[in-house]
């Protein structure tokens, strides 16, 4: 039986919105009838809130960016952050490939403290500029091998009964498109009791002449389809609808000359849309895929406007 899941980050900002309302999330859950959530871990262990009664999912940190510095591209490195101080903070301390491979196993040890089914793990690479000219630096299959390789390296971290589910995004790496890629990442995963997380709204980035949801299903379905015995892999779906076609055809493809973190964050909401289906759109999407996982992805701001969102998507899902 397909569980539904609601997405969640113990910030301090919804963790005081919540109190400031008189309500926990164990009842929000409750409220929303739903089975748990995927909770997002981005803080060392001990520094968030308990909440591994309610855990389902638990999604690893990421960096987008990541490729040159796993290959130790110094002059890449150096036009990307404008200081060591700059490059340390987003590799979260860590100076070297080893030292980044000790903030992921730090990272998976807060995910287990919280006793989830499965980890979300995402397998993609772009760049603060590539991001807007869409001119990737590296290919997907090479952003496949290295992600391979930087999951072998932790992978004796998390408990064998913890299922690993890789997530696909639009930009290079784990795309879905074709079934062929997909043969070749899982062929360099060194573990059992893996999968993919498909993320539906992701996969319709990669295709900007979707113009409705019910097109959006039949593109997903037949992606799907065209997966082969590698659909069968397909264990969790983060469902969201992202229809966002009309900007990413008519976005000028050139780094802004006022690049910096707001710009980057807007680019990536503008594709990105993660708003919640309206049609039963999204239940054609779920009885193709059959997943033992949904979690109901959606971009809020707030615990009050997330409430309607997530009641309207699961409206329509279920």
């Amino acid at each position: 039986m397909t569980k539904h899941l609601i997405n969640y980050c113990p910030i301090d900002w919804y963790e005081d919105e919540l109190k400031r309302k008189g309500m926990t999330l164990a009842g929000l859950v409750q409220q929303l009838g739903v089975d748990g959530i995927e909770q997002f871990i981005y803080r060392e262990p001990g520094a968030f809130p308990d909440y591994k009664e309610l855990t389902i999912g638990a999604h690893l940190n990421y960096w987008p960016y990541w490729m040159d510095f796993w290959l130790r591209k110094a002059k890449r490195l150096q036009q990307q952050f404008r200081s060591i101080h700059e490059r340390q903070t987003y590799f979260k301390t860590a100076m070297s490939c080893d030292e980044w491979l000790a903030v992921i196993r730090r990272n998976i040890c807060a995910a287990i403290s919280q006793k989830p089914e499965y980890l979300v793990w995402h397998v993609a690479e772009a760049d603060t500029e590539t991001i807007f000219t869409f001119d990737f630096r590296y290919d997907d299959r090479e952003v496949l091998a290295a992600s391979a390789d930087v999951f072998n390296a932790v992978a004796d971290e998390i408990p064998a009964n913890v299922t690993v589910l890789f997530e696909n995004l639009w930009w290079p790496g784990l795309r879905l498109t074709d079934a062929r890629k997909v043969k070749f990442f899982f062929e360099r995963i060194e573990r059992k009791n893996v999968g993919i997380m498909l993320d539906t709204g992701h996969l319709m980035n990669t295709n900007p002449r979707l113009r409705t949801e019910e097109e959006a299903a039949d593109f997903v379905c037949r992606t799907v389809d065209k997966l082969g015995p590698y659909a069968e892999l397909i264990k969790g779906v983060h469902l969201s609808s992202s229809l966002s076609g009309k900007y990413l055809r008519s976005f000028e493809r050139k780094v802004p000359a006022d690049l910096n973190a707001e710009a980057i964050w807007r680019h990536i909401a503008a594709i990105d849309l993660h708003k919640p289906f309206t049609t039963t759109a999204a239940k054609q999407i779920l009885q193709c895929v059959q997943p033992q996982y949904v979690n109901h992805e959606l971009a809020y701001e707030t615990i009050e406007e997330m409430i309607p969102l997530m009641q309207q998507q699961l409206s329509v899902a279920r």
